[in-house]
C-alpha cells in the first residue's frame, strides 16, 4: 500500500476534477461523479488541501479513509450513515449527514448541512463527494458555541500530488508532471477540468476550468448527462438466469435442452437394455405417438437426435462466446 501521511493533520486528497456547485443534488449526479471520480483515480493524482468554511452549494472530491471531517464548521446534531435508496441496478451509495451546522464566530443561526457520499461496492469506498447545502429551518446558536474548531491562519501546503489509485498507487508526482498528466486526461475526456487554484489553503468562488476558464451549472449539466448516455450505451446486457431465458438462437432454454436430451437418452437405452436382456424387443400396448421400432430405427433415430444436439449446443457455444466478446469490448470501453 502506499503511504497517504498527510503534510498536516487536517489535510485532504482533493480531486483536480470540479464539478459546479449546486444546492439540489440528486442520486444521478451523485453516482455519475462518483462513477467518473473512480475510473480517474488510476491516472489522475490528487493534491493535498484543505476544505475550510465551504460555501452553501459546493461539491468537493477528496480521498478519505474515514474518520471526521474538518471543514470549519461545527454542527449541533451528531453525523449519522444511511444507505442511499437505489434505482433500479445502481450501486450501492452510503451518505454520511449531518445537520445544523455553523461557522464559530461568523453564523448566528446553524442551517448548513454536509452529506458525503461513497460507493460501498464495488468501487474505491475511499473516493468520497462531499456536498454542502442549507436547511429550510434554521436554529439559533447559544453564544458560549462559538469557538473555533481550527487553527487560523491555515498553513500553505507544498504542492504534492499523489496517485490513490492504480499501479502508481501512493506515489508522488511533481507539479509539472501531474499538470501533464491532467492535461492528456482533459484532452482525451473533456468533461474533466482542472483548478490549478485547488489544493491552496481554502477555495471558494464559481468552479475554474482547466486554463482558468469559468464553468457554469447548465454546461457541467449536459456533461453530466452526456456521460450517462455513454454509459447506458456501453453498459454491458443485464445477466439473465439461463434457465428461464430463451435461447435467441436455437428457441429452446439450456434448461429444456438438457431435460430433452436426459428423456431421449433414457427412453432409448431402457429399450437396448430391455432387449439385450430378454432378447425381444419389450411388448409395449400400442400408442399413437410411440410406434414400435426396430434396433436399426432406433440407432438411427439416436443418430439423428445426437446430431440435432450437437447443432443446438454448437449455437449455444456461439451465443455464449459472441456474449463474452460484448462483454469484454464493454469492460474495455470502460476501463
Amino acid at each position: 500500500m502506499g503511504d497517504f501521511r498527510p503534510p498536516h493533520p487536517e489535510a485532504l486528497l482533493l480531486s483536480p476534477v470540479d464539478i459546479a456547485p449546486t444546492l439540489h443534488l440528486n442520486f444521478d449526479v451523485v453516482t455519475t461523479n462518483l462513477y467518473r471520480q473512480s475510473a480517474l483515480t488510476s491516472n489522475v493524482p490528487y493534491r493535498w488541501g484543505f476544505i475550510d468554511k465551504p460555501k452553501e452549494g459546493e461539491i468537493f472530491v477528496i480521498f478519505h479513509r474515514g474518520g471526521p471531517l474538518t471543514d470549519g464548521l461545527m454542527f449541533l446534531e451528531q453525523e449519522h450513515s444511511f444507505l442511499v435508496p437505489k434505482q433500479g441496478q445502481g450501486p450501492d451509495i452510503e451518505c454520511y449527514e449531518a445537520k445544523q451546522g455553523f461557522i464559530p464566530g461568523q453564523d448566528s443561526q446553524a442551517f448548513r448541512i454536509r452529506r458525503r457520499y461513497h460507493f460501498i461496492r464495488p468501487h474505491n469506498p475511499n473516493v468520497w463527494l462531499v456536498h454542502y447545502s442549507r436547511s429550510p429551518t434554521p436554529v439559533p446558536v447559544a453564544m458560549h458555541l462559538h469557538q473555533q474548531i481550527r487553527q487560523y491562519p491555515l498553513p500553505n501546503l507544498p504542492a504534492l500530488n499523489t496517485f490513490i489509485g492504480g499501479n502508481r498507487m501512493g506515489e508522488m508526482a511533481h507539479e509539472e508532471e501531474a499538470r501533464q498528466i491532467i492535461a492528456a486526461v482533459q484532452a482525451r475526456a473533456p468533461e474533466a477540468f482542472y483548478n490549478p487554484q485547488r489544493g491552496g489553503p481554502h477555495h471558494s468562488g464559481p468552479p475554474i476550468g482547466y486554463g482558468g476558464m469559468p464553468q457554469d451549472i447548465s454546461s457541467q449539466t449536459a456533461i453530466l448527462r452526456e456521460l450517462e448516455r455513454k454509459k447506458r450505451m456501453i453498459a454491458p446486457p443485464v445477466r439473465r438466469d439461463e434457465e428461464d431465458s430463451p435461447d435467441e438462437d436455437a428457441a429452446v432454454s439450456v434448461r429444456t435442452l438438457a431435460l430433452s436430451r436426459y428423456k431421449r437418452n433414457h427412453e432409448l437405452m431402457e429399450e437396448v437394455f430391455h432387449r439385450a436382456a430378454f432378447g425381444t424387443r419389450r411388448v409395449e400396448e400400442p400408442s399413437s405417438s410411440t410406434p414400435g421400432m426396430t434396433l436399426e430405427e432406433i440407432t438411427s433415430k439416436l443418430a439423428a437426435t445426437q446430431a440435432s444436439i450437437d447443432k443446438m449446443e454448437a449455437k449455444l457455444n456461439e451465443r455464449r462466446r459472441l456474449k463474452e466478446e460484448k462483454e469484454q469490448a464493454a469492460e474495455v470501453m470502460m476501463s
